[in-house]
C-alpha cells in the first residue's frame, strides 16, 4: 500500500510540475506531437518506425508481467527525481502499467520541447489483453 501511495504522491508532483512548466516548442519551430495511441495503433508504429525509442517506466518491480521487445527501462521514479531524461532526437513510445504514469511522463516531456512522444493508452495491460507478445525479464 506504501508503493501506491508514493507512486500516487509521485504522479501528482509530477502532474503540478506539468500544469506549471513552459511550454517550450522544439527548436523545428513544429508544435511538439504528444497523443496517446492504442495497442493496435501502438503496434503498428512500432512495425514502421525504425527510430522508434520504446521507453518503459514502470519500476523493476513491476516487470514480473513482462515487457514490450525492445522496450528500454527508465523508471519513472528516477525521472520524477531528476535523475534521468528521456533519450532525446528519436520519436518515444512511453509505457507503464495502465497508461497513467507513462501519460504524464509524456505531457511533461512534451512541454519540455521533446519532438514527437506517444503515449500506450491502458499499458502494458491493454497491450497484453489484445494479444499482443510480451518479453519475460
Amino acid at each position: 500500500m506504501k508503493r501506491y501511495l508514493h507512486i500516487l504522491a509521485t504522479v501528482m508532483l509530477l502532474l503540478a510540475v506539468v500544469a506549471c512548466g513552459d511550454k517550450n516548442t522544439p527548436d523545428s519551430g513544429r508544435p511538439p506531437i504528444f497523443r496517446s495511441l492504442s495497442p493496435q495503433e501502438a503496434k503498428a508504429l512500432i512495425e514502421t518506425r525504425n527510430d522508434l525509442v520504446l521507453v518503459d517506466v514502470r519500476s523493476p518491480e513491476e516487470l514480473y508481467e513482462g515487457s514490450i521487445p525492445n522496450s528500454q527501462l527508465i523508471p519513472f521514479g528516477e525521472l520524477a527525481k531528476g535523475k534521468v531524461t528521456l533519450p532525446t532526437g528519436k520519436p518515444l513510445l512511453l509505457i507503464c502499467a495502465v497508461g497513467g504514469r507513462s501519460y504524464a511522463v509524456g505531457q511533461y516531456f512534451s512541454g519540455k520541447g521533446y519532438g514527437e512522444i506517444y503515449n500506450l493508452d491502458g499499458g502494458i495491460s491493454a497491450w497484453k489483453a489484445a494479444g499482443l507478445p510480451v518479453q519475460p525479464r
